[in-house]
């Protein structure tokens, strides 16, 4: 009977042990698997700005592998010192803050927002922090800063020209002087977030162009199109763009200025282009040809070197548009304009001898008046069988 006492309560003994191993384990993975918990800052050992940047939809970000793209620097400048001027009391310098439009290291990322216009606009935004725990300062009081962005970032940049005071409060803590208190005013004086704005609006080229091919294909025909431009919501209303047409062989250059969001008319021969130099990325833009008699249109469209969508006309006479081709291509997400090569081709295919429309235009006309004159003449012949 002891014996049997003493097994149960070894056995209990033992499934206590293991379900303490077990519950230790199940706590000790819980940690390994969860998020490290954030490492205590002292807020007075930094100041925190953010940096905004936005674009149109559809534009990319440039790569940081070039120095010249993308690189933003914040100075923090001695402007007051208890509200006054700066006098002789010595601010100890704030070294200066650099990122790129690289990712940075967790919490300082790009992460994507919700700007205030949300279609046509991509917004990212980073923080990142003026390091100012090994400040000295020889006496306490209100140390004032601005804070500018410098100008050094590329011509595809547009910053805005916002301006920040830091305001450091300085105190005698334990015989020393200590920051208590970090802020940030904006140009009002009034206390508020530290946010530097830029916009990325770069520029790239766009060609119209149109081909003749078949046997019968006459390379001086004129075709005629029609192209819209759709603005970003960086460009201005009203704004308008310059082209210019080519024709092949070195014939006489035009020069057209296309206003967008509206539709322009132009003509084009055998290998005349009409290009653009410099149209904003992430312009939308639809290309139409019209009916050209006895012709076969295929369109081709490359979008920021995506070659190529193409569609062909079921027949001849048929009016083409770039969204024929762009609208059996799903996988072209952005039909604006990108950083690569943009361009739409026509090429208008006769196979053998013209036929004239004429006759096929008006053959309803034609078969009325044939069956007009049918009963004109039974009309007549009836007649002259009564008499």
């Amino acid at each position: 009977m002891i014996k049997v006492m003493k097994g149960a309560r070894k056995t209990k003994l033992l499934a206590f042990t293991f379900a303490l191993a077990v519950l230790m384990g199940l706590g000790t993975a819980s940690v390994a698997f969860a998020e490290p918990a954030p490492i205590p800052v002292d807020p007075n050992s930094y100041a925190e700005i953010t940096k905004v940047l936005e674009r149109p939809m559809g534009v990319h970000m440039p790569s940081a592998e070039n120095p010249a793209d993308g690189v933003f620097t914040f100075s923090a400048t001695p402007s007051a010192f208890n509200g006054g001027p700066v006098g002789g009391t010595i601010f100890p310098p704030i070294n200066p803050v650099v990122l790129t439009t690289e990712d940075g290291v967790l919490p300082d990322a790009w992460v994507d927002t919700v700007p205030e216009a949300l279609w046509g606009i991509k917004s990212v935004e980073r923080s990142v922090r003026f390091d100012l725990s090994t400040l000295v300062f020889n006496a306490p009081g209100q140390f004032d800063y601005v804070v500018t962005q410098e100008a050094e970032t590329t011509e595809d940049f547009t910053n805005a020209n916002e301006e920040y005071t830091l305001r450091l409060r300085v105190e005698a803590v334990d015989g020393e002087n200590a920051i208590t208190n970090v802020s940030f005013l904006n140009a009002a004086g009034v206390e508020a977030p530290a946010r530097f704005t830029s916009i990325y609006t770069p520029y790239g080229s766009f060609i119209i162009t149109t081909l003749v091919d078949g046997a019968y294909a006459n390379e001086g025909t004129d075709f005629n199109f029609r192209v819209r431009l759709t603005r970003t919501k960086f460009v201005e209303e009203g704004a308008t763009v310059e082209a210019l047409i080519v024709p092949t062989g070195g014939g006489a250059v035009s020069l057209h200025e296309i206003t967008y969001d509206r539709w322009y008319d132009f003509s084009l021969r055998h290998r005349w282009e009409m290009i653009f130099d410099e149209l904003p990325l992430g312009t939308a833009f639809m290309v139409e040809e019209r009916a050209a008699t006895n012709y076969i249109p295929t369109v081709d469209v490359v979008i920021n070197g995506s070659m190529p969508f193409s569609f062909t006309a079921e027949g001849p006479d048929r009016a083409l548009s770039s969204e024929s081709a762009l609208g059996l291509s799903f996988l072209v997400e952005n039909r604006v304009i990108g950083a690569d090569e943009n361009k739409v081709t026509f090429t208008n295919y006769m196979a053998g001898t013209p036929t004239s429309h004429i006759l096929w235009d008006n053959i309803w006309i034609i078969a009325a008046a044939g069956m007009a004159f049918l009963f004109f003449v039974a009309f007549v012949i009836w007649v002259r069988k009564r008499g």
